[in-house]
Parts: C-alpha cells; structure tokens; sequence
C-alpha cells in the first residue's frame, strides 16, 4: 500500500503525525499507544522510511490486529 509520501516537502512534524493519523485508520491506537517513541520515530524518519511502511513494519513485528479484525 502506498501512501503518496514526498520527502521535498515533509517535515518530521509532518512525518509523525502522518504516522498517528495511519495508525488511528487503520490500528484505533497513536504512536504513543503503541511504545513507539521519539528515537524510534527520528531514526525512521531519517532513514526516509515512508509513513506506510512504518507502521506496516511496526504492526508486523508486533502483531498489531487492524480494526477490522475485531469487527469494528
């Protein structure tokens, strides 16, 4: 899944919060839910890891269940 993320134009403020906003459509939870802190979210950022491939990442390698899979 894409997510249409630039790099010209994206801040880590932006960054971050588009991370947020991802994790809440697809997880209900935010960054702060779900462990992830301010070193986790730089270091990704600065490696220009997209938004969506974040949080795919993340919910991989923690077995986050999408809303959907509990009826919601």
């Amino acid at each position: 899944m894409k997510d249409n993320w630039t790099w010209e134009e994206g801040s880590f403020t932006e960054w971050s919060n588009a991370v947020d906003r991802r994790l809440k459509d697809i997880y209900l939870i935010t960054s702060n839910d779900a462990g992830i802190d301010e070193e986790m979210l730089t270091s990704n950022w600065q490696m220009k890891q997209s938004p969506c491939e974040f949080v795919e990442w993340h919910a991989l390698k923690y077995d986050l269940d999408p809303k959907y899979a509990v009826g919601l």
